[in-house]
């Protein structure tokens, strides 16, 4: 860098060239914004790019929407993020991973701001600038060019990382993104740029490669098998040159080559040399953590069944490693990285690999950690992702019980109220509720009779969801026992419970962060308001199944599980395309002149949001002005 004299800087001769722009597949969920700021004499003397996400829309689509953008999106999301766009939970929990601990839940908050660039009097610093009230801005500090050594990579990554830093930005945990907030007293600002911490991927450095093993070793069998021991004449290509042989053995499990007797393999390779079991790889794994991460189960039994003086409970332990993790970390974190990649890429999860979870439970004990339950029993209740340990049968939670109730409760009361006044042959094939039975049940004639049966349906779905343990999972069997012969006149025209909890589940998704949100606003409001139901709500411990209404919808046999699955539609729509839609076509051609009143109101309110972004813009380049040198 040339040094340069400090000059006088005066932000109101600073002319700012802003322009914005909606993302043509997602325009209500990203923006684009570009910023040129030019000073008198001068000329351009910063320029920025970034990309605004409001996560809020996204309806847990937010991994899906990152990874279409761009590799690097993407891998911000995945490191940093859930489906929902909300901070993972090691990032806040884990002792270690969390880093500093300065960065909470308040980065599930808000929008936000990923600079995709930053130049400023031509010196090429990436990413980042501070950020508007209400926002997070956040940075991957590397070189904008990729230079030709990875000393010069190290350099210049330092740089814009001390760059960062002396703008208060701070690491996540300890990945390789830094965040900033906007809040003066947030604990973020009060850390010591030289107290915060370096990345795993940074500080982690690989040990020598030791010389390939001889003698014992990986044997290739010519039934297309793999054994362990000395090679024979007979071998077919014998790798006894296999610089980490046990690590290659065990991960054959992915490539889905078969290994005879892993566990009897790993005796044998312990008796012949104690090290191998201790021997890290390149990337600072030992045997136990490849075997944890390749989900090979009978490696890890292995493993863990070695004598006490083996000092396999040290592996279980060590996290010195580019992953930053002991074996039992990277095995959850292998789960939630296949459940996450299913769910974005395929639309579909079927559960967690059973292996995997009795690997979880076998490090977990090896850990010291109290189970209260059996191996089977955990991997029972956890095969559906559940992270509270009270979803029953591992897949409905005690806020998914309360939110599906609370919605059924409400939705009969409504259908009820639908028919105070009406005639006995009037009509109902209008109702919101209709339109989820099937196109035969909608073409007869809807009359008051089954319209208020289908309520009474509903309502009993609400009864049966009161109900404790199995006898509160509202199957087709549970709702028919409860309803004790009514409904006849419901059932006999071709309705089904499954119809009913269709609409209930609908309806509940709507209302939920995947829709519109107003459902947990008003559990919010009420709880404030020292409503009992609502702060007994707040009270249940939170899961990853609290919004999982797919898997809802699939375990209780709806045969709507596709419609869930569907992808919103972000440019406005409900992300449902069903025939009830066209039912509401009428409301929403009345809603258009009230959405005209509110036009100017929320142009200006998107004007002011912008020059916000832009005055801390200013702000951010004249403090890297005044500081040149």
């Amino acid at each position: 860098m040339s040094a340069t004299s400090a000059l006088p800087f005066s932000l109101e001769q600073c002319q700012v060239n802003l322009t914005t722009e909606a993302h043509d597949e997602y325009p209500r969920v990203l923006k684009n914004v570009y910023v040129d700021a030019m000073y008198p004499e001068e000329g351009r003397i910063g320029s920025l790019v970034a990309l605004q996400i409001d996560r809020e829309k996204c309806r847990g689509a937010f991994l899906e929407i990152m990874d279409e953008e761009s590799q690097e999106l993407s891998d911000f999301a995945l490191t940093l993020f859930d489906k929902f766009g909300r901070l993972k939970p090691e990032l806040v929990e884990n002792e270690h991973l969390k880093g500093t601990g300065v960065w909470g839940r308040e980065l599930d908050q808000g929008a936000i701001l990923y600079v995709l660039s930053v130049d400023v009097q031509e010196k090429r610093l990436a990413q980042s600038v501070p950020a508007s009230a209400g926002s997070h801005f956040f940075a991957w500090p590397s070189p904008s060019v990729k230079p030709e050594t990875k000393e010069e990579w190290e350099r210049q990554r330092n740089v814009a990382v001390d760059l960062f830093h002396k703008n208060h930005y701070r690491r996540v945990g300890r990945t390789s993104f830094l965040a900033y907030a906007p809040d003066p007293a947030h604990p973020s600002r009060a850390l010591a740029s030289g107290e915060d911490v370096e990345s795993h991927v940074a500080s982690f450095q690989p040990g020598e490669q030791p010389a390939p093993l001889q003698g014992a070793g990986i044997r290739m069998l010519p039934d297309g098998t793999v054994a362990w021991g000395e090679h024979q004449a007979q071998d077919v290509n014998a790798q006894d040159d296999a610089v980490y042989p046990l690590h290659h053995m065990i991960e054959m499990v992915v490539l889905g080559i078969p290994v005879q007797d892993m566990e009897g393999a790993i005796r044998d390779a312990y008796t012949r040399d104690t090290s191998l079991i201790h021997q890290k790889d390149d990337r600072g794994f030992t045997p136990l953590h490849v075997a944890a991460y390749a989900g090979n189960l009978a490696a890890v039994k292995g493993l863990l069944a070695l004598p006490a003086e083996s000092g396999i409970a040290d592996d279980a332990r060590a996290r010195d490693n580019v992953a930053g993790r002991t074996p039992l970390e990277l095995c959850e974190q292998k789960m939630r990285d296949i459940k996450e990649m299913m769910q974005t890429l395929v639309g579909n999860w079927p559960g967690h690999n059973t292996e995997a979870l009795h690997i979880v439970w076998l490090l977990k004990r090896a850990a010291g950690e109290n189970l209260a339950l059996t191996e089977d029993d955990f991997v029972n209740t956890r095969r559906w992702g559940c992270t509270c340990g009270q979803c029953t049968e591992g897949w409905l939670s005690p806020r998914m019980r309360f939110r599906l109730r609370w919605v059924a409760e409400v939705s009969s009361d409504t259908m009820d109220v639908g028919t105070w006044g009406a005639t006995s042959s009037e009509s109902f094939s209008a109702e919101l509720a209709i339109g989820h039975l099937p196109p035969e049940v909608r073409a007869t004639r809807i009359t008051k009779t089954f319209y208020r049966e289908y309520a009474t349906v509903v309502r009993t779905i609400a009864d049966v969801l009161r109900k404790p343990g199995l006898a509160g999972v509202p199957t087709a069997a549970n709702v028919e026992a409860e309803l004790i012969g009514r409904a006849g006149r419901f059932f006999g025209q071709g309705g089904k419970v499954e119809h009913a909890m269709d609409y209930v589940l609908r309806c509940a998704r709507d209302e939920s962060p995947l829709g519109d949100g107003t459902w947990d606003d008003l559990q919010s409001e009420c709880a404030a308001e020292g409503s009992a139901d609502s702060l007994a709500y707040t009270a249940m411990p939170a899961c990853d199944n609290d919004l999982e209404f797919i898997r809802v919808a699939d375990r209780l046999a709806l045969g709507t599980a596709d419609h869930y699955r569907t992808a919103a539609d972000f440019g406005g729509g409900s992300g449902f395309d069903d025939d009830s839609d066209d039912d509401m076509d009428d409301d929403v051609d009345d809603e258009d002149d009230m959405d005209a009143l509110f036009e100017d109101r929320n142009d200006r309110a998107a004007e002011l949001e912008d020059m916000a972004v832009v005055n801390n813009i200013l702000q951010a380049i004249r403090g890297a002005t005044n500081r040149r040198t």
